[in-house]
């Protein structure tokens, strides 16, 4: 069955704020300018890169009520439906610092959950899907929900719609899990996919489609793209199809918060305009993907590609 419907999950939002300085150094006073902030979180980035090119994908979340109104209040104006819970604590923020030598990040990782709260969450999500819709869940696991937890929500969500397609971009998922949802695609980033490989040197490490094709088997998905930065993305399916894209030439990189989030609304966006299709072309898919990817990088702060970029890029 074609993908007919997206809504994306954020289990732990973000609020990114960025700033602009001439320069940075850790230990002493920077001077920064041009403070921007985003009610963000992966899920919130693939359903704004989605919205940008006319596909409406409401994000579901969990916000901590001590700062769920400022989030609420920053997506106001982004054009997507949002369907939250709140529970107890408050929404991450991360700091960037971007300069013409690059760009610093602070990150936060302090969001705490009760495994209480997944089930409520999984019947909210579940009222909501019908056969074919896609299920994309994003963003690490808060504290308080272990694996089993996460596998136990997933379950009931395909229990519930056993036709729903379940996209996973979850960096702290071990393999076994994953192979315990047989999810229909996954978009680990490279350092990520070495990991789930079993590798160590994942910096130093390149990939190929022969990787992608591996990991595939080895986590029982559909379709795995592994998005490697500047040098794109490769990718494979359980069908045997396999490849890669490289990432075209941008004027000028501004900020990468966000790029892996759209590639996968590209990807979504490719299968979901060949709705008319029997099938899904996981190669012209990735090709959107990264062009997406790329097109948000044009941006400065946590925004979404803007869609004559992403043509134009195509």
């Amino acid at each position: 069955m074609i993908m007919n419907g997206i809504i994306t999950i954020s289990l732990s939002p973000v609020i990114d704020i960025h700033y602009s300085a001439d320069s940075f150094e850790a230990g002493r006073d920077n001077i920064v300018h041009g403070r921007r902030i985003y009610a963000a979180g992966k899920g919130m980035n693939v359903s704004r890169g989605l919205h940008a090119v006319g596909i409406s994908a409401e994000a579901y979340m969990l916000l901590g009520e001590e700062n769920a109104s400022e989030y609420l209040r920053l997506a106001a104006d982004y054009g997507v439906p949002i369907s939250c819970i709140t529970t107890d604590g408050a929404v991450r923020e991360n700091i960037s610092v971007n300069t013409p030598a690059g760009e610093t990040r602070i990150c936060t990782k302090d969001f705490t959950i009760s495994s209480k709260i997944l089930p409520v969450l999984g019947v909210k999500v579940a009222s909501k899907l019908s056969a074919g819709m896609a299920v994309v869940i994003s963003g690490s696991l808060p504290k308080g929900i272990t694996q089993e937890d996460f596998i136990s929500f997933v379950r009931f969500i395909k229990g519930a719609v056993p036709d729903s397609k379940i996209i996973l971009d979850c960096p702290t998922l071990s393999l076994e899990t994953i192979k315990a949802i047989e999810p229909f695609l996954i978009k680990p980033n490279k350092e990520e996919a070495i990991a789930l490989l079993g590798g160590e040197s994942a910096l130093a490490a390149s990939l190929s489609a022969k990787e992608a094709k591996e990991l595939c088997e080895r986590a029982k998905c559909d379709y795995c793209v592994i998005s490697c930065g500047a040098d794109g993305a490769v990718f494979a399916s359980s069908d045997g199809t396999s490849g890669s894209f490289a990432a075209p030439k941008i004027p000028e990189c501004h900020s990468t918060v966000g790029a892996g989030d759209s590639m996968l609304a590209g990807i979504l966006y490719s299968f979901m305009k060949d709705i008319d299709k029997s099938s899904y072309d996981l190669s012209e898919a990735v090709k959107w993907g990264v062009a997406f990817g790329s097109a948000s990088c044009m941006n400065k702060g946590t925004e979404p590609p803007a869609a004559e970029d992403i043509f134009q890029l195509l």
